[in-house]
């Protein structure tokens, strides 16, 4: 039997959207890239040596140039992935989202958007069950919602009242 608490429609702001994707890539993306970055760095000083030690060896200049350059990659490469996912979030034009929560689960599904091509598809609704792989972020002005650390959703806490923050806020494993 379920037992549903919430059902209701919202759209998201784009600038809500991009500050909680922002906020995600703070949380699961920058950690890991920061880390390669140092990575990357320190093998670019440990070829420098090499160089200054032997200069006639030119495979350490080679190394030098591409560990640099995968080092600015990973700094990189979010920035444009973001830049990307609200391009194509921008297109999808006004999309109204629903959101319920259950006992056992919380749903997300697209109700309808207005985008500029007719391209897009309605995707069947995500059944996110509460089985502790579920986690909610709260921030000031929305919800991040994630199953695992692939599957995101931003809620934005504009379009609720107190009550239904507080029900949202119950999903907080």
């Amino acid at each position: 039997m379920e037992n549903i608490k919430l059902k209701k429609s919202y759209t998201i702001p784009a600038e809500i959207y991009r500050e909680s994707y922002k906020a995600y890539q703070k949380k699961y993306v920058y950690p890991k890239k920061w880390a390669f970055f140092a990575v990357f760095l320190i093998l670019a000083v440990n070829f420098i040596y090499g160089a200054v030690k032997a200069p006639d060896n030119l495979l350490a200049y080679l190394l030098i140039m591409v560990c640099l350059a995968l080092a600015a990659a990973q700094i990189c490469n979010p920035v444009q992935v973001r830049r990307r996912i609200l391009e194509t979030i921008a297109g999808m034009g006004e999309t109204v989202y629903s959101i319920t929560i259950a006992d056992e689960y919380v749903e997300i599904s697209t109700e309808s958007f207005d985008g500029e091509s007719e391209d897009y598809e309605i995707p069947e609704p995500a059944r996110l069950h509460r089985d502790g792989n579920l986690n909610v972020l709260e921030y000031d002005s929305f919800f991040i919602l994630m199953y695992g650390k692939e599957i995101f959703y931003s809620v934005p806490k504009a379009d609720f009242t107190e009550n239904e923050i507080e029900t949202i806020r119950s999903c907080i494993n």
